[in-house]
């Protein structure tokens, strides 16, 4: 699915295909009430709020030192990694979890990315849970972990901070340049755009890649599952075209959708569990193919 003008764009962002009820119309206006009628949401569907906000995430991030990483296999450019949102971890079910990690481990995956909610609830021991089995599967240091919504429920920023890092920082693997964000809230926030334009304006990679839970827009699907600020994501998707940038990859819609918009790839992989959605029902992970300059994609269902 294509998407090049700039009308269709703004049509997509500003849900003109989504359902036209309060909550969403609150989600897409922003601002204090959007964040209180979020938080009242959270309490009934969720059953707990997060503690900690986006901007004092990023204020703690942008003291962490950023994860190491020790990945073999791609200095070549020609490499295969593996992604999926959403395992929702609770308990201690781990089976889709090893399914995600025994498929790349048995295809040599250079490394994994994981697009947010880990973690269902929060919960300290559920990070520990869910970090033994990556380590298992010999992906420690190998796995790049997104900060979701769910990530930060009650404590979990706390826990997430202590066990997997920062919530925001850039890696370079092979030649594949990752930024990645916190979309946590819903949003991604004023310092936040200022940290990726600035990183965007360094040296091009061949393949500059945009991570987040949350995704500006969700191709072709009548949802509010995304960014909440219509300006915020308009502002963003110019600036990832304006700097060549080759995809923005999430979660958090519990499907996958892949999108060309204005030159760059968007994807939601939000595979790993939860309440399935249109208009792919299974559960999943993606496997990206790095061929040189050309990078794909391709679902695998389980």
């Amino acid at each position: 699915m294509e998407y090049r003008t700039e009308k269709k764009m703004q049509r997509l962002i500003e849900g003109k295909r989504a359902p036209k009820w309060d909550g969403f119309w609150v989600l897409k206006k922003g601002g204090l009430l959007r964040k209180v009628t979020l938080g009242l949401g959270l309490i009934v569907l969720g059953g707990c709020v997060a503690k900690s906000g986006h901007e004092e995430r990023f204020k703690e991030s942008s003291r962490l030192v950023a994860p190491s990483f020790s990945v073999t296999g791609v200095s070549s450019g020609d490499f295969t990694f593996s992604m999926v949102g959403d395992v929702h971890l609770g308990g201690n079910d781990t089976s889709r979890l090893r399914v995600i990690l025994q498929a790349a481990q048995d295809h040599s995956d250079a490394f994994i990315i994981f697009l947010g909610d880990m973690i269902d609830k929060g919960i300290k021991g559920d990070f520990e849970t869910f970090i033994a089995q990556v380590k298992e599967f010999g992906f420690e240091n190998r796995a790049i972990y997104v900060i979701g919504n769910h990530d930060v429920f009650d404590e979990g920023w706390t826990h997430f901070r202590d066990l997997m890092g920062p919530s925001h920082y850039d890696v370079t693997l092979g030649n594949c340049r990752f930024l990645i964000l916190d979309s946590a809230d819903g949003i991604i926030g004023e310092e936040q755009s200022e940290w990726l334009e600035k990183r965007l304006k360094e040296p091009v990679a061949v393949h500059t890649i945009v991570l987040s839970h949350y995704l500006p827009v969700v191709p072709g699907q009548r949802t509010y599952l995304k960014l909440a600020n219509a300006i915020e994501s308009m502002n963003l998707m110019k600036l990832l075209t304006r700097f060549g940038v080759k995809a923005w990859l999430g979660g958090h819609y519990h499907s996958f959708i892949q999108a060309e918009i204005e030159k760059v790839t968007y994807l939601v992989a939000g595979g790993g569990g939860g309440r399935r959605m249109e208009p792919l029902k299974e559960f999943f992970y993606v496997r990206a193919t790095v061929q040189n300059n050309r990078l794909s994609f391709q679902p695998h269902t389980f």
